[in-house]
């Protein structure tokens, strides 16, 4: 009998008993990139290159409007990976005690978590969650619950080593002045971010570090290494796998293997064309924290220097480069083993990145260059090379990544399915992505629609009872940006007579958002 003519009496056997039979499960390949707004050639940005990514763009679904539900690296993380707003689960920080998930929720099922708990082996290395909102140990496990394995160290290049300087510079020179200036500080009785300042005053915490070494000479190549190890140990296995890796660059600081800076020409960079904050925006709305002065070599105040902000960008420009040429090794070994055509893969970030617009080097705002982030599904049974921009949320990935890979989605998450979208890129699935940001004794709650982005800001009651925030019945400022006519938010549009059809339209999507997540919110000790 042949092979082919027994399967198929097998299978027909199964069904007559009443019996299931399941298809292979699909594998994950889960790439989260840090810091990193979508300056991708397919996100319409030519001047970086980003030639792995935008394979993978080709073959999949490119989400233009993708949004983080807040502009700092851990609240994003933990949201993402609950499926829940900030503003529903109440972390809008990282480090100290207060924003803990595991000691605030320590029943609640993160996204890899939910694929182990149905079969599937989850591994994870480089930055997925933020340590600072699990054990602060940046070379453990992050969340325990999560990983059937996680690897908080990576091997570096046996010629080279790892970096020698505060675990990010290779520069000799640099080493040696650093030793110095560490010495000297605790001789003065400096200790912690004193000490810590005093070292960066004087050059020894760059921003930059352009250095000729290979790329595994570095966090990110390392990372890529690993996840090329256990391609090749998982290839032959006969479980479904999540492969996590997190990306560090391009978080500051911008230090790329030589060879990436080489790509670019610093003095043909353009610069933020706008580099002040809109007319009429509330200060509220405007950071006073600018993520690179706490570098040596950036002023620690007043405006940033034009050669300076070219020195970033540049900076910048090659951690992007150099992430998306690990990115590309990684793919390239999901290739080679076979594994492609059954692997979903998801690319993201976790929030964007202001390069100058504003004066701002750095996160920490509602605005759009903070809130937008990458987003790309690709492999996942949908037409690919497809562009969606619709607005849709970081949290919607969890929802998404288990309707496509045939798994029961948790009830109750804030998180919407985006499947319709990856069959379909001219439809949406909600009008409006929502994030959240803290400032100055205010909650800015922002939504973005296909064009507009408007942001209420509140002041709080003080409620106890509940582990997110109970905001006042009304906003004390409003922001209305039209992306259409204004595209680097040059103005504050609300109360604008023209704007008032569209306004109350917004006002009603954003106290929407508000009333949704404020009914959700879970309360203390529960």
């Amino acid at each position: 009998m042949k092979k082919s003519t027994y399967l198929l009496m097998m299978v027909a056997i199964c069904f007559g008993l009443g019996l299931t039979v399941h298809a292979k499960k699909k594998h994950v390949l889960f790439i989260a990139v840090d810091d990193m707004k979508p300056l991708v050639n397919s996100y319409g940005y030519e001047e970086v290159l980003t030639p792995n990514m935008d394979k993978l763009a080709n073959a999949g679904t490119v989400f233009s409007n993708a949004h983080c539900q807040q502009a700092l690296c851990g609240p994003s993380r933990v949201s993402m990976l609950s499926g829940f707003y900030p503003d529903t689960i109440g972390i809008y920080g990282m480090g100290g005690g207060r924003y803990k998930f595991r000691n605030m929720y320590p029943d609640m099922v993160t996204l890899p978590q939910h694929f182990r708990n149905n079969g599937y082996t989850t591994i994870g290395t480089g930055k997925i969650f933020d340590p600072r909102n699990l054990n602060d140990d940046w070379h453990g496990v992050q969340d325990e619950d999560s990983w059937t394995a996680f690897f908080g160290k990576n091997p570096f290049n046996k010629q080279t080593g790892g970096p020698i300087v505060g675990g990010h510079y290779h520069d000799p020179a640099l080493k040696e002045l650093s030793n110095r200036l560490n010495k000297e500080g605790k001789k003065k009785g400096l200790s912690g971010k004193e000490l810590r300042f005093y070292v960066r005053d004087q050059g020894g915490g760059p921003a930059v570090e352009c250095y000729d070494v290979p790329d595994d000479a570095y966090q990110d190549g390392a990372i890529a290494m690993r996840g090329i190890e256990q391609l090749e140990k998982l290839k032959n296995s006969d479980e479904p796998f999540f492969l996590a890796l997190g990306f560090l660059k391009p978080h500051l600081p911008f230090v790329a293997p030589k060879k990436y800076w080489d790509l670019y020409e610093r003095d043909q960079l353009i610069l933020a064309p706008f580099q002040a904050y809109p007319a009429g925006a509330p200060a509220c709305a405007q950071t006073d924290y600018i993520e690179a002065r706490g570098y040596s070599g950036v002023p620690e105040e007043g405006p940033i220097d034009e050669a300076t902000q070219r020195e970033l960008l540049h900076g910048y420009y090659a951690c992007i480069s150099y992430v998306d040429a690990q990115i590309g090794l990684v793919l390239e070994k999901l290739k080679e083993t076979g594994l492609a055509k059954d692997t979903i893969v998801v690319l993201w970030g976790d929030h964007g990145f202001h390069l100058g617009d504003k004066q701002i080097w750095g996160k920490h705002t509602n605005y759009e260059e903070s809130t937008r982030v990458p987003l790309i599904f690709a492999n996942t049974g949908t037409p690919g090379g497809t562009v969606s921009h619709a607005p849709v949320n970081l949290i919607d990935v969890y929802p998404t990544l288990c309707e496509v890979a045939g798994i029961d989605i948790p009830q109750g998450l804030d998180g919407k399915s985006l499947v319709s979208v990856l069959k379909n890129p001219e439809v949406s699935v909600q009008e409006a992505a929502a994030s959240i940001y803290p400032h100055s004794g205010y909650y800015g709650v922002a939504i973005r629609t296909k064009r507009y982005r408007y942001v209420t800001w509140y002041r709080t009651k003080g409620s106890k009872e509940f582990h997110g925030v109970r905001f006042a019945d009304e906003p004390e400022f409003i922001e209305l940006y039209d992306y259409q006519k204004d595209p680097d938010e040059q103005k504050n549009l609300a109360d604008h007579p023209a704007y008032t059809d569209i306004e109350k339209k917004l006002a009603r999507l954003n106290r929407e958002h508000i009333e949704f997540t404020q009914s959700k919110q879970f309360r203390t000790g529960k």
